[in-house]
């Protein structure tokens, strides 16, 4: 647009000179000014960008024409050979018009009108020949001009193109950048969870010792007390240590080397009679509505553990919701063979922060002394060890939503077996007692010798073989009817020390551990040993002896039977 109005004003300036210096006929000038007045108008509208786009193109016709037109109407009004410059001036000028058509149209209707004028004034031929030349000046500045434009509009496309691919390589390189750290974050999560889990359960194994002697003594002495006071403070010290024994639970649960006792369970029942408990647990401001649509579906699992999943949500939602609240607790059949448990409340909901931490172990947002910091950590141990997923959705003041999503099992569910009785140990016997804690093998070692049994102690595998079998010191083993083996030993640990004395005897063994469902002590099972998991009642081992040592009594000494 700024390339016509410059056109125009030159124009306008040549043809005005023009009329101005030749003074043709009225009837001519008043014509001349009338196209020279449309001209001003043109020029002025290009400069002040008064034109819109659509219009531009008629616009530059009509300034290109009028200057045109009122040169060659002089020219042949009066004869002046001074035109014959105006009017190569005006060729001249049109090559700044960047409209190809309209430029070559324009000069070529002027020349076929300008030379044959030309030829009839004096000196005609050089008149003739400076059009010719003018013609071709003004398409040669055309060409360079549109060439140069041309050569600009592709630069500057190249230029806006690249831009554009820059701008969305750098947005690659943010996303890219984004995924990244949020990758890193979820690496370090995973690993401080697993950190954390092998923390757990190093934790939960020393407990879990602890514990098991606390229970084992105060039973011994619980045989003993006469005094009803000194009988209900030992029921007490019982009963404390079993609390700290569902505590060291869920932090082996959370290391994902729990107890579990896999079968196939229907869902809805064990969310059925957990509906019940929760009712009597929280508080009755709470109203708790089932909606379960899980038909018979079943999964493979534990059911005690799945009920202390909904349990530990249960709990969780009750300290989420301040006075009146719901919880429900929903189960869906969805896609992928897979069944979702959802425990919704309308609590106060959770932030960002808190959201990315709730399953780790001793994290919670309780005061001081009113939580340990197990129960969600718990959850996700006891998920992840069915294979199944956890998600959470909360936000401030607009209550939890936990989704669980565990697969199912077209297995039946199996009939269930009575438990066989077992009669009272009456005859004696030797028996092993292998264990690394001192208090462990005493408070052993005194349950066996009330139950009838002579009893010898070894605190890891070595010198358990050569009690059995003799050692380097020429010293003679013993004939045991029975080995109690615990599974973490320093120098041999129990695995090894059962393929031992299995190459050489073949001894009931009895495996006491608390970590039952590790692989090596699955495959020790499998090869025969007997498993009692920590912490076990005194009423357990006894049972379970009595029965190795009857089952024994058609192989062993008249003595046993």
């Amino acid at each position: 647009m700024l390339g016509a109005a410059v056109f125009a004003a030159l124009a306008f300036y040549l043809a005005g000179a023009g009329l101005l210096y030749t003074r043709p006929d009225p009837t001519t000038a008043a014509v001349d000014w009338l196209l020279l007045g449309v001209l001003g108008v043109l020029a002025l509208g290009f400069a002040l960008r008064w034109i819109s786009e659509r219009w531009v193109h008629h616009a530059s016709m009509a300034a290109l024409w009028c200057p045109m037109a009122a040169t060659l109407l002089t020219f042949h009004s009066t004869g002046e050979p001074v035109f014959a410059i105006l009017i190569a001036l005006l060729i001249m000028s049109t090559g700044v018009l960047l409209h190809t058509p309209l430029v070559v149209g324009t000069i070529a209707v002027t020349d076929a009108i300008a030379i044959p004028l030309l030829s009839s004034v004096p000196h005609g031929t050089m008149w003739t020949s400076a059009i010719v030349t003018a013609t071709l000046f003004a398409l040669l500045i055309h060409i360079l001009m549109r060439s140069a434009l041309v050569r600009a509009e592709v630069h500057r496309l190249a230029q806006a193109t690249t831009a554009r691919e820059l701008a969305g390589r750098v947005a690659e390189l943010e996303q890219a950048h984004l995924e990244r750290a949020a990758l890193q974050d979820q690496l370090l999560h995973a690993q401080r969870m697993d950190a954390i889990g092998t923390l757990a359960a190093g934790v939960a194994h020393d407990m879990n010792n602890i514990l098991f002697s606390i229970s084992n003594l105060a039973n011994l002495l619980l045989e003993d007390a006469a005094a009803p006071a000194a009988r209900g403070d030992l029921d007490e010290i019982v009963a404390q240590a079993g609390r700290g024994a569902v505590l060291t639970r869920g932090l082996l649960t959370f290391s994902r080397r729990g107890q579990y006792r896999r079968q196939v369970v229907v869902l809805g029942d064990v969310i059925r009679d957990l509906i019940p408990l929760l009712r009597r647990t929280l508080p009755k401001s709470i109203t708790i509505r089932e909606d379960l649509d899980v038909g018979d579906a079943r999964v493979d699992g534990d059911p005690v553990h799945i009920g202390q999943v909904i349990l530990n949500l249960g709990l969780n939602a009750a300290d989420a919701i301040s006075g009146d609240g719901q919880l429900v607790v929903s189960a869906r059949v969805v896609s992928g063979g897979r069944v979702r448990i959802t425990v919704s409340d309308d609590g106060k909901g959770m932030d960002a922060a808190t959201r990315a931490r709730i399953f780790e172990p001793f994290f919670t947002t309780k005061p001081l002394g009113q939580g340990t910091g197990l129960g969600l950590s718990t959850v996700w141990g006891i998920v992840q060890a069915h294979d199944g997923t956890i998600e959470v959705d909360s936000a401030p003041g607009k209550g939890t939503s936990f989704h669980i999503e565990l697969p199912m099992t077209a297995s039946p569910r199996p009939a269930p077996s009575p438990r066989p009785r077992t009669a009272p140990l009456t005859s004696k016997g030797a028996a092993l007692v292998v264990d690394d804690e001192p208090s462990i093998r005493e408070s052993t070692r005194r349950h066996l010798e009330r139950m009838g049994l002579s009893v010898t102690t070894a605190g890891n595998g070595v010198e358990a073989l050569a009690a059995m079998f003799g050692g380097p010191d020429g010293a003679t083993g013993a004939a045991f009817d029975l080995v109690v083996l615990d599974m973490g030993m320093p120098v041999m640990g129990g695995a090894e020390c059962f393929r031992q004395i299995r190459t050489r005897s073949d001894v009931p063994i009895l495996i006491a551990t608390g970590y039952a469902h590790e692989r090596e002590v699955q495959v020790l099972v499998a090869a025969g040993a007997i498993l009692l998991e920590k912490p076990y009642p005194a009423t357990d081992l006894q049972r379970e002896v009595a029965r190795l040592l009857r089952q024994r009594c058609p192989e062993a000494s008249p003595a046993l039977c």
